[in-house]
C-alpha cells in the first residue's frame, strides 16, 4: 500500500481562517474533500495531504493563491509544534535556525523535501512540496514554506528584510499583493523547485538572545532544583572560562553548587548538552571578536576556547554555515 504523506492541521487551519474572513462555504470545502468537519478543534490531529489540497482546490486554483499568500502572512511558529519552536529559538546562529527547520519539517508536512544549497556566496532555502508539482493548490502551500523561511531570516535581519529572489514550482501568477508587498523581490514562476535566495551578508550572523536570564531585582532567573533556568545565563558563565580553558561539566556544577549528575539532568529536561552551550559560547565570542577589524584570527581562536585555529574555523562553519574569514568580509559588506 503507497504512504500517504500526512500534514498537521494547524497548517490548514491557517487557509481556512483566511477563507472565513471572505465568508466562503468552508463547511462545504471539508465535506467535498471528505475531511472531518471538527478540524480547526483539533489542531495537533493529521490530515493527508492529498486531502487537503483538494480541499483547498474546491475554492479555485486562482483564489487559492491569493489566499495562500494572505494565510501565510499571517501565520506565525505558535502553529508549530513546541518542541520546534523551542529549537528553532534556541538556535545560535542563522544557519543553525535555517538547519533546524531542515531536522523538523517533516513532522509538520510528511510531503515537504527541505534542503541548504550554495550558490556562490550565497544561500538558497529549499522548500519543496514532493510530488504534488501538478496540484492546482501548489501555490497556497508553496506561499505558507516560503514565508516560514522569510519568517526566520527575519528573526535575525529584521522584520523589514525581503529576498532577492523567491522561485515557485506554480505557473500561475503571483497575486498584485505579493508584488506590493515584496516590490524588489525577483519572484520566478515556474520554477523546478520552491526556495528564498538568503545572501551571505546575513547567512552567520548570531541570533539575538530570546532567554530572560535576570528577574526584576536583576537576579539570575532560576528553575525549581536552584539551577539558572536560562541557557543564555549558563553560556556568561562558560565564556569567562574560554580564554583559559573550557570548562569541564563537573566544574561548572560547582560553580552553580550542585552535583554534576544534577546538572545534566537539569539541561536535558530543557533540550540541552553541556557540549552544545560550549560551543554556542564560543561562537558567540568568536562573533563579537570578528567584528573588531584589528583582531586576528589565532588570536580569536585562542580567545574562544581552541588551540589550533584550523579547529576553531571547522566549529565556527559547522555552526554559522560560513568561515571566519566569509562571516568577517560580510559584516563589512554591510
Amino acid at each position: 500500500m503507497r504512504q500517504v504523506p500526512l500534514v498537521r492541521a494547524a497548517h490548514l487551519n491557517v487557509y481556512l481562517a483566511a477563507l472565513r474572513e471572505i465568508g466562503a462555504p468552508i463547511d462545504g470545502y471539508l465535506k467535498c474533500a471528505n475531511l472531518p468537519a471538527t478540524v480547526e478543534e483539533t489542531p495537533d490531529s493529521y490530515l493527508s495531504v492529498p486531502q487537503v489540497l483538494a480541499c483547498v482546490s474546491a475554492s479555485g486554483s486562482d483564489a487559492a493563491m491569493e489566499l495562500g499568500f494572505v494565510a501565510a502572512q499571517s501565520a506565525t511558529l505558535e502553529e508549530l509544534r513546541p518542541e520546534f519552536q523551542r529549537a528553532i529559538l534556541d538556535a545560535p546562529s542563522l544557519f543553525a535556525r535555517l538547519k533546524t527547520i531542515m531536522t523538523h519539517a517533516s513532522r509538520e508536512d510528511g510531503a515537504l523535501v527541505t534542503g541548504i544549497g550554495y550558490e556562490g556566496a550565497y544561500v538558497r532555502v529549499i522548500c519543496d512540496l514532493a510530488g504534488f508539482h501538478r496540484s492546482a493548490a501548489l501555490a497556497y502551500s508553496e506561499w505558507l514554506q516560503v514565508q516560514a523561511v522569510i519568517s526566520i531570516v527575519r528573526t535575525v535581519a529584521g522584520s523589514d528584510w525581503c529576498p532577492e529572489e523567491m522561485t515557485f514550482v506554480s505557473r500561475r501568477k503571483p497575486p498584485d499583493s505579493a508584488c506590493d508587498a515584496y516590490p524588489n523581490t525577483r519572484i520566478l514562476m515556474n520554477s523546478p523547485q520552491t526556495s528564498v535566495l538568503v545572501p551571505p551578508a546575513l547567512i552567520g550572523l548570531p541570533c539575538p538572545p530570546l532567554d530572560k536570564t535576570v528577574d526584576e531585582t536583576g537576579n539570575l532567573m532560576a528553575s525549581p532544583d536552584g539551577l539558572p533556568n536560562a541557557r543564555e545565563a549558563i553560556r556568561e558563565i562558560v565564556k569567562a572560562y574560554l580564554p583559559d580553558r573550557p570548562l569541564r561539566t563537573v566544574e561548572l556544577a560547582n560553580i552553580l553548587g550542585t552535583s554534576e549528575r544534577t546538572l545534566q539532568r537539569h539541561l536535558a529536561r530543557q533540550g540541552l548538552t553541556f557540549h552544545g552551550l560550549v560551543a554556542e559560547a564560543r561562537y558567540q565570542v568568536a562573533c563579537q571578536m570578528l567584528a573588531q577589524p584589528d583582531a586576528k584570527i589565532i588570536d580569536i581562536a585562542f580567545s574562544a576556547g581552541y588551540k589550533y585555529p584550523s579547529h576553531f574555523t571547522r566549529a565556527f562553519r559547522r555552526v554559522a554555515g560560513v568561515t571566519p574569514s566569509t562571516y568577517r568580509r560580510s559584516l563589512k559588506q554591510g
